[in-house]
């Protein structure tokens, strides 16, 4: 007993500690950890930065977002000077192209008298005949289109002048419009005559009809110095129109169907296939300079030198690019044109992290 006391028991305590210290000198000086340093990656040049010319299939497929619009009243004018004498229907109407809406008493103007018997009764010592009364003309006007007859302007026997706009015809016809960002117009040179709807939260998807584009109003002009506010110079609250931004982009519209219930506001996905192909030659839009019609490419040689060659362009579905001619199957070209960084993760992730 004394033995395990005195011997053993200080020597189990003594191999402990020593294990003990031995883990912590190797925790203390292991070696670190290879820290990826690539003298390839330092040099700034991309590594594997070349792509070969294959053979694949392409849909130039553009989804837009956008929202159904009913389309704007039609103003219905008085077309006369006069005076407004009968109404042959009432707000909320509806009616059809050509129905009589309203009626303009016109006064006539009075009739002058025939200058020979003017002159006749002069001679004669007796009084020239008096001019005859004049005679009003009544002017009807009609619906210039389908619609729901407006609230009228104005009241029964009122003044009017040939550009008082009476009332209007509300609409219930609807389009779709969705706004392109412009630089995806050399996407679809030719428009085609259909797109496809998707309502969210609506009914399953359908075509709308007379696909076209709307390029949009351009800034409008500096407002004159009269209409820009005060004698001060104060601009007025909305800023005067040619506050920045006060120009439309461009945006692609067609027409509901009839038999398609829709409603004012709603949102909606619209989908333009603008054109697809199989077994073309393809290859990353990265890689062209100009991604319409023509391009240039840099096909790498087998010692690595680079040849700038002008290729022919077809369909774009934005990230990749239909080569018609210039480039064969297989050659090696560039992945990025040269003077152009790829994209990485930081520039894609939408902007510069905080820590907090």
């Amino acid at each position: 007993m004394q033995i395990f006391r005195r011997v053993i028991l200080p020597s189990a305590f003594l191999f402990v500690l020593v294990v003990i210290a031995a883990i912590l000198a190797w925790i203390a000086f292991k070696p670190a950890p290879e820290d990826g340093f690539d003298a390839a990656s330092a040099t700034g040049e991309p590594v594997g930065s070349s792509v070969f010319a294959e053979r694949g299939s392409i849909a130039n497929t553009l989804e837009l977002k956008g929202s159904i619009a009913v389309d704007k009243p039609t103003a219905v004018k008085a077309g006369r000077e006069g005076t407004v004498n009968h109404f042959f229907v009432k707000p909320g109407d509806e009616v059809l192209k050509g129905a009589q809406l309203f009626q303009v008493r016109s006064e006539g103007q009075p009739a002058e008298a025939a200058a020979g018997d003017a002159a006749d009764g002069a001679g004669d010592g007796q009084e020239a005949p008096a001019a005859p009364a004049p005679k009003p003309s009544y002017h009807t006007v009609v619906a210039p289109d389908d619609g729901t007859v407006g609230d009228f302007a104005v009241e029964k026997n009122d003044t009017v002048t040939a550009d008082t706009e009476v009332t209007q015809l509300l609409k219930d016809s609807f389009t779709a419009q969705a706004d392109i960002p412009a630089v995806d117009l050399y996407r679809v040179p030719k428009l085609p005559e259909t797109a496809s709807i998707a309502i969210t939260d609506g009914p399953e998807p359908f075509d709308c009809t007379a696909l076209r584009l709307d390029q949009g109003s351009s800034v409008k002009s500096a407002p004159k110095p009269e209409d820009a506010g005060a004698e001060d110079g104060t601009m007025p609250e909305d800023g005067g129109a040619g506050a920045a931004g006060s120009g439309d982009g461009p945006k692609l519209i067609c027409g509901i169907p009839d038999k398609q219930t829709v409603y004012n506001g709603l949102a909606l996905t619209m989908t333009v296939e603008a054109g697809s192909a199989d077994d073309v030659l393809v290859v990353p839009v990265t890689a062209v300079r100009g991604v319409t019609d023509s391009g240039t490419v840099w096909v790498v040689g087998e010692d690595g030198s680079q040849e700038e060659r002008p290729v022919e362009l077809g369909l774009n579905d934005g990230a990749m690019v239909e080569v018609k001619s210039g480039l064969e199957e297989g050659e090696e070209i560039e992945e990025f044109v040269p003077g152009a960084e790829p994209e990485d993760e930081d520039d894609m992730s939408g902007g510069e992290e905080f820590d907090f």
